[in-house]
């Protein structure tokens, strides 16, 4: 368990730490589905069918081209640029493999977490917002979580396999120099 909180806190450092440096690239991506997401709760009934699938197309896109972004910064940041994608996988193998058990640890995370930050708060709304202000008030919820929570969420997970990543490195060296002597 402690190399599993070790690890989270060091992805979590980690994403926080790309987060500021990358703040108007991480955030104004999450604006995309921010946007959608508020649109949708309310006014989602007075959209047609093809703007309101067109807008989960738009946000996924986006989504799909933030984690996209997050996965090319992390390489370049780390100095993993210059391994062939192969050479990335297999380190990335190498330390799921080696550290399974702390994996697991990262999914009890994610679900207290997700706990935590998504059904408390729509149990809250539910029980204490009146029924005239819940679409307003989830709209608003879904909004603020889409650049901070899930945004993070991606951050966190893409520090995960960078910091194995590393591990893997740092112990390939390790192997490379010991055998040399």
């Amino acid at each position: 368990m402690r190399t599993g909180l070790r690890l989270s806190a060091t992805a979590a450092r980690w994403a926080a730490g790309f987060y500021a440096r990358h703040f108007w690239l991480v955030f104004g991506l999450s604006l995309v589905p921010a946007g959608q997401r508020y649109v949708a709760i309310q006014h989602g009934d007075d959209l047609p069918v093809a703007l309101q699938i067109g807008g989960e197309i738009v946000s996924g896109l986006a989504r799909l081209l933030l984690i996209y972004l997050i996965l090319r910064l992390a390489v370049r940041e780390v100095g993993l640029s210059d391994l062939t994608p192969a050479e990335s996988w297999r380190r990335l193998a190498a330390g799921l493999g080696e550290h399974a058990r702390d994996l697991w640890f990262q999914l009890v995370v994610l679900a207290v977490a997700f706990i935590v930050l998504d059904i408390l708060p729509t149990v809250a709304i539910d029980r204490w917002v009146p029924d005239h202000r819940q679409d307003l008030v989830t709209a608003v919820f879904v909004s603020v979580k889409n650049p901070t929570v899930i945004a993070f969420t991606f951050l966190w997970m893409v520090g995960v396999a960078r910091t194995l990543t590393v591990r893997q490195r740092g112990a390939a060296t390790t192997r490379v120099s010991a055998s040399s002597t």
